[in-house]
């Protein structure tokens, strides 16, 4: 460059740009410098450099960079020259077009790449960011890791994460991603500067947990939480941006593996990162825990958990990894020098400061602090990934019960910290109950002596019950309650269920008189039960071992319940036994069963709620109750009757919510109950008002999810809500808009299903919906698409049969399956598949349960079967006596759907378009007869 008079200039820090080709000799040089310790590297440069001064001293200014740099990790010396490097590129991109987008500015840039502010080049409106990777970085690695970030993003879709628009490449080979423009600021100016209360500052921050947690559930961990990521809207949302460290933690889902490439490439912010992210060990989801924690530390204290003085890569992390941070109430009091937002002028950040932005008052800022939020925090910042919170939900939900004033998992579970939250949210009657305690401590001075002898003979007793409430509470319950809606809980649940099957069982052998151990046995053995196989969670597909868990249960809440008739506690848990019984029995296929024990819950139910009119949850549990009678009347055909029990379980659900909109219970049920009366209209030809009561149940389903959108049991039922949309859409004739919802409704379950791959229950939805996807492409004559849609669903039900074979609703749709690919085939002219098929199907759908259930489904297969005989019969290419033979076997498929419509239709429940089938089949058959004569008649 200087032989071409070329004058060299250097930027405002004193640095000169470098070729493409200079730079790479540099790099090299430079990061072989970095894992040498300070006194070694003089000698190294001697010998790597061999002679070339001007090579050494552009290594020198970039070591000396590495002590000076704002952020080591976050911007190494390697991406300081990339920026040199690329500092024209930056200014070049404005005003360029890249795809549909026009530059307008540069927004930031970072080690990686610049970020533009664009818009739409035939939509002014339309404002958007556009990320880059700088000339100069375009290594074969980082070009790896971009394309790899803008995937995560693609497969990401929630309203506190900043979403994916578009993407492409430029020109001259740059991949660049397009993304929504996010016009906020970072969470921590924000809150200071809008001086939000501690309370306001957790509410915010739980939004944010949610939007990891949800990628989280999308098996990726963000690897670089801060609060320059997590910029909050005018409109007070929070948006978190950046996932460009991200790591899936799938590599299935990952074309590639992307590994880091060198010391300068560690890809994180030091401030935030967690001591694995420092050592280059495993990054998990508890990295993002940690990073949280640190975000949260500074918006309740205005202090970084950490005082790093310099920037040294080997300090910054020991201070990281064996530096205890002191608790946030402490922090408070510190006086400390740090650098400005600018990056250049100190300031300085004193007790004053930081109360005034939060609670005004240092005294009562540390109040507010020292105990559950002092421990929350030092728990999400443990340096042993083990010790953190299992997951941001817990972190999140620790947070809840703060707000809610009860006690958290992060303080040690003592009597006296228990007793005082309870003080706290109950003081009045616990100044009431003061008065009576002082009046009874006399008297129970003198009981105490005789209470020493009857305390050893109990001590045996009382082990044993303590044993079974520590494993029902702590094993059971606290941990199958954490990970039950938690997609890829499965291998976890299993080991639950077996762990606590011999425990349960061992300790019912010696509970006998002891009522209160036995109510907690009771207890635990239905949670045991529903891991194993509730019909309405997420389960193992073990319906015979959760019938059995369920009955173990029943049975110890029936001998108690006999004991004492007037306990309330007892008749609650008794129905509550009932009801999970009925549940399986339903799934199972006994339908008659499972009536009669819903209506013994039934009676319980009604009892109690007359008892006490304004308990809430009796009539939430009663509304639920008349909710799955009307089920198991459906199932039996009895649709007027289903019909009632709805409208009842409807009515009460909103009478509740109407009383109490935070109620979600009772919307949960009004959704429920707007989905059944819609199924039963379908069920009475009447598609129009099932479409409506559908849509009403899904806008209802849609609210409740929106409010917890972690919640992988409320996206399931979403998914079952816009499925039947989609049916409905298909009975009206709008097929398009038919398959639109079925698409979107199995779009929700495949992403359940691959995060959690074991779940039963959501391959059966997975299944069911590839079922209807098919029947929509067969009613719009597309046979191919039919087919590959009901092979897809086959093959699901399939496997899960061979695991569960009694699982007779698999059976069913499987069954139905099977005669529908009959029918494709059928019109495809291939009869012999299709009879294969058809007699797959037809002893399945004969069997009592699903013939109870499915009579439409059998009559029309047998007519199938009718007309399958009928082709064969019409083939001009058959001798006559095989011809006889097809018309003979003809006419008793069709007297077969005859004698199953006519017995509908004597039992009320032949409606709509069926009325006319029995006719239609008499005719039909009539013409077999005819057929046959005079086949006979020429034969002789």
């Amino acid at each position: 460059e200087h032989g071409k008079g070329v004058a060299r200039q250097t930027d405002e820090r004193g640095f000169k740009p470098m070729k493409a080709e200079r730079w790479q000799q540099a790099k090299e040089v430079l990061y072989d410098a970095l894992e040498r310790a300070t006194e070694e590297r003089a000698a190294f440069l001697d010998s790597a450099c061999l002679g070339d001064q001007e090579l050494r001293k552009e290594v020198e200014e970039l070591l000396v960079a590495s002590e000076q740099a704002g952020s080591f990790f976050e911007q190494p010396p390697a991406d300081v020259a990339a920026e040199m490097l690329a500092a024209d590129q930056d200014t070049a991109m404005v005003g360029r077009t890249l795809g549909h987008y026009r530059v307008l500015s540069l927004l930031g840039a970072g080690g990686m790449g610049s970020v533009y502010q664009a818009v739409r080049a035939d939509d002014y409106e339309k404002c958007v960011a556009i990320k880059l990777i700088k000339r100069g970085m375009d290594t074969d690695f980082i070009i790896r890791r971009f394309r790899h970030e803008r995937q995560i993003l693609a497969n990401l879709d929630h309203p506190n994460i900043a979403r994916l628009l578009d993407g492409g490449t430029t020109e001259d080979g740059l991949p660049y991603f397009v993304m929504e423009y996010v016009e906020g600021q970072p969470v921590d100016e924000y809150c200071d500067e809008q001086k939000l209360s501690t309370h306001e500052r957790l509410k915010l921050f739980r939004q944010v947990c949610a939007a990891v947690h949800y990628a989280h559930q999308n098996l990726i961990v963000h690897r670089d939480i801060k609060p320059g990521n997590i910029l909050i809207t005018s409109e007070r949302v929070p948006k978190l941006l950046d996932f460009g460290i991200a790591k899936l933690l799938s590599p299935e889902l990952s074309p590639e593996t992307i590994e880091r490439t060198g010391t300068a490439l560690r890809l994180m912010t030091p401030e935030y990162a967690s001591p694995e992210q420092v050592l280059g060990e495993t990054i998990t989801t508890a990295s993002d825990v940690y990073s949280l924690g640190v975000v949260l530390y500074e918006l309740l204290s205005g202090h970084h958990p950490y005082q790093i003085k310099n920037r040294l890569p080997h300090e910054i992390a020991q201070v990281i990894c064996e530096k205890e941070p002191e608790k946030p109430s402490t922090a408070i009091t510190r006086v400390e020098k740090v650098r400005s937002t600018d990056g250049l002028s100190p300031m300085t950040i004193t007790p004053e400061s930081v109360s005034r932005t939060r609670e005004g008052h240092l005294d009562k800022l540390r109040r507010r602090l020292i105990g559950d939020l002092d421990n929350i925090v030092l728990k999400a910042l443990r340096k042993e990934p083990s010790r953190r919170y299992a997951s941001v939900q817990e972190l999140s939900e620790d947070i809840r019960r703060h707000l809610a004033g009860l006690p958290v998992i992060a303080r040690k579970d003592t009597f006296t910290y228990r007793a005082s939250k309870f003080i706290k949210r109950h003081k009045a009657g616990v100044a009431a109950a003061g008065l009576v305690t002082v009046a009874l401590v006399a008297g129970a001075i003198g009981i105490v002596w005789q209470a020493r002898i009857a305390r050893a003979e109990r001590a045996k007793a009382e082990r044993r019950f303590n044993d079974v409430r520590a494993l029902a509470n702590s094993f059971l319950f606290e941990f199958h309650d954490a990970i039950q809606n938690l997609p890829g809980s499965t291998p976890a649940r299993q080991l639950v269920v077996k762990r606590a099957l011999e425990y349960l069982d061992k300790l019912a052998q010696e509970s006998q008189n002891d009522p209160s151990l036995q109510r907690e046995l009771a207890t635990a053995y239905k949670k045991v039960g529903d891991v194993q196989g509730n019909p309405y969670n997420a389960n193992l597909g073990d319906s015979d071992g959760a019938l059995s868990s369920y009955r173990k249960a029943l049975a110890i809440s029936e001998t108690l319940s006999g004991v004492d008739p007037t306990n309330v506690r007892d008749r609650r848990d008794l129905v509550e036994m009932y009801m999970s019984v009925a549940d399986l029995l339903w799934a199972k296929g006994d339908n008659a069963g499972s009536l009669d024990t819903y209506r013994k819950a039934l009676s319980i139910r009604e009892a109690l709620s007359a008892a006490d009119p304004s308990n809430t949850n009796d009539r939430n549990q009663l509304a639920r109750n008349y909710y799955f009678i009307g089920q198991a009347l459906l199932k039996k055909g009895d649709v007027a009757g289903a019909l009632e029990s709805y409208r009842k379980a409807l009515t009460i659900a909103e009478a509740l919510e109407a009383a109490d909109p935070a109620n979600k219970k009772a919307r949960q049920i009004a959704a429920v109950s707007y989905l059944k009366i819609a199924d039963s209209f379908a069920l009475k030809d009447d598609h129009a008002s099932a479409l409506e009561n559908h849509r009403k149940a899904l806008s209802l389903q849609q609210v409740l999810t929106a409010a917890d959108p972690a919640n992988a049991t409320l996206q399931r039922q979403v998914a079952i809500f816009i499925g039947r949309v989609g049916e409905d859409q298909r009975e009206v004739g709008d097929f398009v808009g038919s398959i639109e919802s079925e698409r979107q409704a199995l779009a929700i379950q495949k992403q359940l299903a691959d995060a959690d791959p074991t779940n039963a229950q959501i391959r059966a939805d997975l299944a069911s919906t590839y079922t209807d996807i098919g029947e929509t492409f067969l009613r719009m004559n597309r046979s191919d698409a039919a087919l590959e849609n009901l092979n897809r669903a086959a093959a699901v039900l399939t496997e899960l049969l061979a695991a569960n074979p009694d699982y007779i609703e698999n059976r069913r749709v499987l069954a139905l399956d099977q005669h529908r690919i009959g029918d494709v085939l059928m019109k495809k002219g291939d009869t012999v598949g299709a009879l294969e098929n058809y007699r797959k199907a037809l002893p399945i759908l004969e069997s009592d349960s699903v013939r109870a259930e499915r009579p439409f489904e059998l009559a029309t297969l047998y007519q199938h079967l009718g007309d399958l005989h009928g082709t064969l019969a019409t083939n001009a290419k058959n001798l006559p006596d095989k011809r006889v033979e097809s018309w003979r076997d003809a006419r008793h498929r069709y007297q077969q759907s005859f004698d199953v419509w006519v017995d509908m239709r004597n039992r009320g429940i032949l409606a709509g378009s069926d009325a006319g089938k029995p006719d239609e089949i008499s005719r039909v058959i009539a013409r077999c007869d005819e057929a046959i004569k005079n086949l006979a008649g020429r034969d002789k």
